[in-house]
């Protein structure tokens, strides 16, 4: 074992490595602004698929969300007109 100092390099940075960083999941912000969408749109369906097709929403990160908003609040609609 030496005592002796270990050499450095001189006026060299060492780089951190790049992480990914991840944003946390938040299930129930994407839910209420599917439900804000619907609402916005009186439940006019072709009105609420073109909103939803042009909101910045992630849907590929909250898929299942989606549809369970989705089925959850279609199932409160008026069906008594369907056969």
């Amino acid at each position: 074992m030496s005592s002796k100092e270990r050499p450095t390099l001189g006026g060299t940075r060492i780089k951190t490595r790049k992480r990914n960083i991840a944003a946390p999941l938040d299930p129930a912000a994407f839910s209420d602004a599917v439900v804000q969408i619907y609402l916005d749109n009186a439940g006019d369906l072709e009105l609420v698929v073109k909103s939803i097709e042009s909101s910045d929403l992630n849907f590929s990160r909250y898929g299942d969300t989606f549809f369970e908003s989705l089925l959850a609040h279609l199932h409160s609609l008026d069906t008594s007109r369907c056969v």
